[in-house]
């Protein structure tokens, strides 16, 4: 099984300290990397992903968000910046819940999709552990180590294929979309 750390993305020293800094009060005592609003964490995404992905995979997530606002976590992003190929958005609904949202786009669409949403209780200021199981007919998620949801969604084509000039950008979806998030990240790997 392949492992992708797309923390890996991160430059020490930062890129700009007054956007990006070391959490020292991470999940289980260990640090983590914080963002807010204006970092620009972004590298070429064939220098840490594949260039597709199979058609079974997680995504794991270790997060503390510091902003009620949302934002994404992670996007690999077209060329253009237009179009989210895959990754985690967190919006708020309401008061007191969280919607996580799964972006699955291929090539061929000129549009974002979101292929799975789910509704969580909100976790603002806490540090929690989720993931997405990502298998040929259905999206799992896990919050907390709990399985929490799953969802039939139909994905075509079932291996991701990223376009070879996309861009990974964490704690936002880059200059177009935007949406940045301020948040703490221990781990944001894909499996």
């Amino acid at each position: 099984v392949s492992e992708y750390d797309l923390l890996g993305a991160v430059k020490i020293p930062f890129q700009d300290a007054k956007t990006q800094y070391i959490d020292e009060d991470g999940h289980d005592g260990f640090p983590a990397f914080g963002f807010k609003s204006g970092s620009d964490v972004k590298i070429a995404h064939r220098q840490i992903l594949p260039e597709k992905l199979p058609s079974e995979f997680s995504v794991l997530i270790s997060a503390k968000p510091r902003s009620r606002k949302g934002g994404f976590i992670f996007a690999v992003v077209n060329p253009y910046d237009t179009v989210v190929g895959l990754g985690v958005r967190i919006a708020p609904e309401g008061t007191s819940n969280t919607v996580i949202s799964l972006f699955y786009t291929d090539t061929s669409h000129i549009a974002s999709q979101i292929i799975a949403n789910f509704t969580v209780n909100r976790f603002n200021g806490k540090w929690t552990r989720f993931a997405f199981r990502l298998s040929v007919e259905n999206v799992t998620l896990f919050f907390n180590c709990n399985e929490t949801e799953t969802v039939t969604v139909k994905r075509e084509p079932l291996e991701l294929i990223f376009d070879s000039a996309s861009t990974l950008y964490i704690a936002q979806a880059g200059p177009v979309i935007g949406e940045p998030y301020e948040v703490s990240l221990q781990v944001v790997d894909l499996m």
